[in-house]
């Protein structure tokens, strides 16, 4: 009898431990001092850049809870979520920065695990890359380059679609990505990458805007790539600095959604923790990214998987 209710006074302890800990993960976390007083940032004189052409290319989705997206927020209102590519025109290259999804990816999908596919491998294919290329009259053959943020699955899923464009990687991202990346899932993301050429780069460059690095993608100084870590060691950001619209700065996977560096919060620990590879550094990273939010509100801060967002900005290139 004692026993049996130590096994009940037991389980009762564990269930609540479990209940305050599911509690607790949706509690909302302190990521920045609340005294903290963020200098304004000066304005940067953008009529000499280029004209630079940026359309967001939306190959699939899917449709997560808010309060998924956002750790803090106790909303159910749906919160889409894209699998998209970037397409950059500069007078110097035609590129996409990611690549969204291609025709085939539900068959390199198939050998996944019931939980992958359930979970990080869930999304609707709405329009694969290969369509939105044709849509544009653009063979993959006329792509200069790839610039790859990291080396996730999402991120490189629309390469089948590109066979032979030459893939820019930061050489820190390429390099971890071999102590472990390209093995897991069955080596998918090395499935998908193929055999394009790989061209790898080092952030090496000077600091800016507040990140510890750059690297100057073209050389003139209107595409500024900088290290965004955490997410994965080597993720790198976008500075597009452009004569004909704002400046944009996107984010890569650094936050999902907007909400993710405004506040700032990280997603909930139930999706944090399976895509961060370094917890630690990708917190500082997204109060990196809120402290510019905080410094040039005129800066659009776009994540590559929010819908919300690129739908707002394709509004307004219009």
């Amino acid at each position: 009898m004692k026993f049996r209710r130590s096994l009940v006074w037991g389980g009762m302890a564990v269930g609540t431990v479990g209940v305050a800990y599911a509690v607790q993960s949706f509690l909302p976390q302190q990521l920045v001092a609340d005294h903290y007083v963020q200098p304004s940032g000066k304005l940067l004189k953008t009529a000499t850049y280029p004209e630079i052409e940026v359309s967001f290319l939306r190959c699939g989705s899917v449709t997560l809870p808010e309060c998924l997206a956002v750790r803090g927020s106790f909303s159910c209102m749906p919160r889409v979520i894209t699998y998209s590519a970037v397409l950059i025109r500069h007078p110097q290259a035609t590129f996409l920065f990611d690549t969204g999804l291609s025709t085939d990816i539900p068959l390199f999908l198939l050998d996944q695990s019931w939980y992958f596919k359930q979970t990080l491998g869930k999304f609707k294919l709405e329009r694969p890359l290969y369509q939105h290329l044709q849509q544009r009259g653009l063979p993959a053959n006329q792509l200069d380059f790839v610039l790859l943020s990291h080396l996730h699955w999402d991120h490189v899923a629309g390469l089948p679609d590109l066979p032979g464009v030459p893939l820019r990687i930061n050489r820190l991202e390429y390099t971890a990505a071999w102590q472990g990346l390209f093995a897991q899932n069955d080596g998918l993301v090395s499935r998908l990458m193929g055999k394009n050429p790989v061209d790898l780069f080092d952030c090496a460059g000077p600091a800016y805007e507040g990140f510890r690095s750059s690297f100057d993608l073209l050389g003139d100084g209107s595409l500024i790539v900088v290290p965004l870590p955490g997410h994965t060691l080597g993720q790198v950001g976008l500075f597009v600095n452009r004569s004909n619209g704002s400046r944009l700065f996107l984010v890569a996977d650094a936050a999902f959604v907007a909400e993710n560096y405004l506040l700032p919060a990280t997603s909930h620990p139930f999706l944090w923790s399976q895509v961060t590879i370094d917890p630690k550094l990708a917190r500082q990273t997204l109060v990196d990214v809120h402290h510019f939010s905080l410094r040039h509100p005129e800066v659009p801060i776009i994540p590559h998987h929010d819908a919300r967002m690129q739908e707002a900005f394709a509004l307004v290139q219009l």
